[in-house]
């Protein structure tokens, strides 16, 4: 078996609008299509019976809506934004929880990019500056509009990504 690095990272939203608006402005995605709720009553035209009469009403309702939203960012690697009517459940960050903690990538100036950050109005989502990280990078941490923490990286000649561990154990 042969796999591939992700295809995409996928969030749930309480507001569609800001959060596109934040990948797109801040990170440079692209959309690339979107879905709408209708689009699930022509996708399961010969099976609506089969499925629950409430959530095939709540796809008439809401059939112009947008339901998901599919932005690119890097050549084939997606952000997948989902506009979850009905979903009213936070998911705060908290590290005594299992599951998600964050997604992270690389830049290769770090300072640059939290200046980026800044000067497309971004500067409130940082929450850690740039600073040296035990792994021998630099390493700072921001977080999107709904709240998922997001690490960036800067690796360096020695960082262990890269290299190893290349230092006593304890």
């Amino acid at each position: 078996m042969i796999i591939k690095p992700n295809a995409h990272l996928g969030f749930n939203c309480k507001d569609l609008d800001r959060t596109q608006k934040f990948y797109e402005d801040v990170l440079g995605c692209k959309e690339k299509f979107t879905l709408y709720y209708g689009d699930l009553i022509t996708a399961n035209q010969d099976r609506l019976d089969q499925i629950d009469p409430e959530e095939v009403r709540k796809w008439e309702k809401y059939k112009s809506v947008r339901w998901i939203v599919y932005l690119e960012w890097m050549d084939g690697f997606f952000i997948e934004l989902f506009n979850e009517i009905g979903a009213h459940r936070d998911n705060p960050y908290d590290p005594e929880n299992y599951g998600y903690t964050h997604f992270d990538f690389v830049v290769d100036d770090i300072q640059a990019f939290r200046q980026e950050l800044i000067d497309k109005g971004a500067g409130e989502y940082i929450d850690i500056e740039p600073a040296p990280s035990i792994d021998r990078n630099y390493t700072m941490w921001f977080h999107d509009p709904e709240g998922n923490r997001i690490e960036v990286h800067e690796y360096g000649p020695e960082a262990m990504q890269l290299v190893g561990r290349m230092m006593e154990r304890p």
